[in-house]
């Protein structure tokens, strides 16, 4: 695998693995062009309603160098792990999945 920068990521996934209340933990999942996913960032609650969210080990040894800029990635609030998220989609393929979509509806009008 190579480094994320050439890497692309097309879709993310939140995927719950216990919803049990003191103990929740979420997953969530990073798709590449080929349908493969990869676990990016695991949250787990901390306290009644505190959760805490980590990249995961498995993404970080996948897709980090040395100096990487994913170690230490920390975050208290699931928005800024949603920001993260959409930040690795590939712009490249989002540029292009508006483009085909905009053509596709201009040529059905």
């Amino acid at each position: 695998m190579g480094s994320s920068n050439d890497h692309c990521f097309v879709e993310w996934k939140e995927q719950f693995v216990s919803k049990e209340r003191g103990h929740r933990v979420v997953h969530y999942f990073l798709k590449d062009i080929s349908g493969e996913s990869i676990l990016a960032v695991v949250g787990t609650e901390r306290s009644v309603r505190h959760m805490f969210y980590v990249v995961s080990e498995e993404f970080l040894k996948a897709y980090a160098g040395e100096d990487s800029v994913y170690a230490g990635f920390r975050w208290r609030s699931r928005r800024e792990v949603v920001n993260w998220l959409t930040s690795m989609l590939s712009k490249q393929h989002l540029q292009s999945d508006f483009s085909s979509k905009y053509l596709l509806s201009t040529v059905v009008l």
